[in-house]
């Protein structure tokens, strides 16, 4: 392998540790879900609603000031949402979970693959794995979570209870950046796979290059004379 060649994979080292930031962040903060919730015949009572994919925050104010009520996530989406919305959910965390260790067997394997001199190909076919998975299971995980969006958290992100004091969440919820970053992590695992099959392609070129001639072809050219 050239020297541009593993310059080339070694490039994907960065892409899947900016990869790893992003899901890390996006796990870790509470803006998968936002939303701005009002209630009803009350032009003071205003609310934000915040979930991230573990927990999630409340603050409601009817008029006497912010009440804050802390969220479990998953504890919502069992009891006010039901069992598809669950799974779901499920989906999406196990989907950023994988994204996330397929990105970092990636990164690792970029970094090997770089630095061999050797031409046996199971260290790139690892890092094509480890990246395809990656993309593969990040597009899973956002596309369960536009699903659970649509069909649950753009209707209501409120407890039952507070639903009964007349608040509302319908149509006033969003995606939060959290979510966001999931896509932007995605495009950075598939410039990654677009980076390594340019570099396979190049590789195998190269070798084609300085194969030496087949003796096949030094008898012909010998009768040839």
């Amino acid at each position: 392998m050239s020297m541009r060649t593993r310059a080339l994979v070694f490039s994907t080292f960065f892409g899947s540790c900016l990869a790893i930031g992003l899901l890390l962040v996006s796990m870790t903060t509470n803006h998968w879900v936002r939303a701005d919730p009002r209630r009803k015949n009350s032009t003071e009572a205003k609310g934000e609603v915040n979930f991230g994919l573990f927990y999630g925050s409340q603050h409601l104010n009817i008029g006497y000031g912010v009440r804050p009520y802390p969220i479990d996530v998953y504890t919502f989406v069992r009891t006010e949402n039901g069992d598809s919305s669950f799974w779901l959910w499920l989906l999406t965390t196990l989907g950023t979970g994988f994204g996330l260790l397929a990105c970092a067997i990636a990164a690792i394997a970029a970094v090997l693959k770089s630095a061999s001199a050797a031409k046996r190909g199971g260290t790139m076919v690892l890092l094509l794995a480890a990246n395809i998975s990656a993309a593969g299971a990040q597009v899973v995980a956002f596309l369960a979570w536009l699903m659970q969006f649509y069909n649950y958290f753009s209707l209501n992100v409120l407890l039952a209870e507070q639903q009964q004091q007349h608040w509302y969440s319908t149509g006033l919820a969003y995606l939060g950046y959290s979510f966001y970053l999931v896509v932007i992590s995605t495009i950075v695992v598939l410039l990654n796979i677009a980076v390594l099959l340019y570099a396979k392609r190049r590789d195998l070129r190269d070798r084609r290059r300085l194969e030496p001639p087949s003796e096949d072809k030094n008898k012909a050219a010998i009768m040839l004379y």
